[in-house]
């Protein structure tokens, strides 16, 4: 029983020290990786499709059918 309260102690303690550590690598892993963009803050239109920068990672990306953003430039 006690044993269960130390590992889960220790477990909330480290959680927010590991998120902490990766809060600037993930949020880029995110679009190199898993091609997850954020929504532009300038959003253009050319006459095809809107597209703009990605304000996480700063590729040029596009707004696909279900408005979803996906990157234009080879990474």
């Amino acid at each position: 029983m006690v044993e269960t309260l130390i590992v889960t102690a220790l477990i909330i303690l480290i959680t927010p020290l590991v998120l902490a550590l990766y809060n600037d690598y993930l949020p880029k892993w995110f679009c190199h990786n898993l091609g997850w963009h954020l929504q532009p803050k300038k959003i253009g239109f050319d006459g095809a499709s809107l597209q703009g920068v990605c304000p996480r990672c700063g590729q040029r990306v596009l707004q696909d059918s279900q408005g979803n953003w996906f990157s234009v430039e080879n990474n």
